[in-house]
Parts: structure tokens; sequence; C-alpha cells
């Protein structure tokens, strides 16, 4: 070992650094030891490291794919088109299937309609809901025709009975006030017997 000290010698750039005044001062706080404080370089303050959450490469940032760009957006217009008429066609096929379900629902009720009406008495042609000939004015031999005899004879029976008994209140003292004649009391017809 030789007792002579080999320093490495300083480059023009070196020394340049060295009398910048924000070098200098950096250089200090890098060789300060006191009060058990160190410090430690952060670097460029402005650059994201490669594990920040805004780090991007250069290769990412500067990439010169404008036409894969263009085709994307293309693509993508084309896409949402395609989407957009193919929700068009599934509406019109929903509006047409619930159109068609409606018009089978509505057949099948006609029909049930149309059954209800031919098994019951409105659906015979002719026929008439009165126990009676509607020409004839016969009344029908059966139980209907006789009870429909029955009701009518009682409603002639009332209005016989209201016509006698308006006919007595009215006269006052038995006699017509125009002709000075004696009024006949009405005759009542006969109470009519349910058979």
């Amino acid at each position: 070992m030789s007792g002579f000290r080999a320093v490495q010698p300083e480059t023009r750039a070196d020394r340049t650094a060295k009398q910048d005044k924000t070098t200098l001062e950096k250089s200090r706080l890098l060789q300060r030891k006191e009060k058990f404080i160190r410090y430690v370089d952060v670097g460029p303050p402005t650059e994201m490291g490669s594990g920040a959450v805004g780090y991007l490469a250069d290769a990412d940032r500067f990439h010169s794919d404008t036409a894969g760009e263009e085709k994307l957006v293309r693509d993508t217009t084309i896409q949402r088109r395609q989407d957009m008429y193919e929700m068009k066609r599934n509406q019109f096929l929903d509006r047409e299937d619930q159109r068609w379900t409606g018009m089978e629902g509505e057949r099948s009720m006609e029909q049930e309609k149309l059954e209800i009406m031919q098994n019951s008495s409105k659906g015979t042609r002719n026929h008439s809901s009165v126990a009676y000939d509607c020409v004839t004015l016969e009344y029908h031999a059966t139980p209907a025709g006789m009870q429909q005899r029955f009701e009518d004879d009682m409603s002639r029976y009332r209005a016989g009975v209201r016509t006698e008994k308006l006919h007595r209140f009215s006269s006052g003292d038995g006699y017509n006030p125009i002709t000075g004649e004696e009024l006949r009391p009405l005759r009542l017809p006969a109470k009519p017997d349910a058979e």
C-alpha cells in the first residue's frame, strides 16, 4: 500500500455543477449528518415512478396507430347501430306476439260466448221468451203458460177492483152531477183461481 491518496479527477461538468447554487445546496443536504436526520433523495418530483398510479410508459404515450383508433371508433359505432336494430327488432317481435296473443284471447272469448249463446234459450231461433203465442195470443199448454194466464188474469182483476173503488169514492152521494141520474155500481170481475 502506498502512502498516496488517489483521487479521481473531476470533469469539467462536475466542476461547473459545483458552482451552481441549487446543486451545491443539494449536495450539502445529501452530506448532512447532524441530529440523526438522513436526507433521502426522492428523485425528480414531477416524474412518476414505474409503480405509481399515473405512470405511463413512453411507448404507450406516444403510439402511432391512429388508423387502429379510427377503426375501433368505427367498429363501436357499427356495433351500437346493430344493437339498436336488434333492440328494435326484439321490441317489434314482442309487440307482435302480444298482438297475436290478444287476438287469440278475443277469439277464444268470442267462441265461448257463442257456445254459451247456443246452449242457452237466447240462442234458439224464433224462440219467444213469453209463454204464449204472439200471433194467435193463445197461452201455451205448459205450466209456464198456465202461470202466465193466472198472472194476466190477476192483473185484470186488480185493475177492475181499482176501477170500482175509484167509481165508488168519486161519485159522492151516488148521483151523476151533470145528468142527475143515479149511478149504478160497477160489476167486479171474478177473482181467478190458481190452477
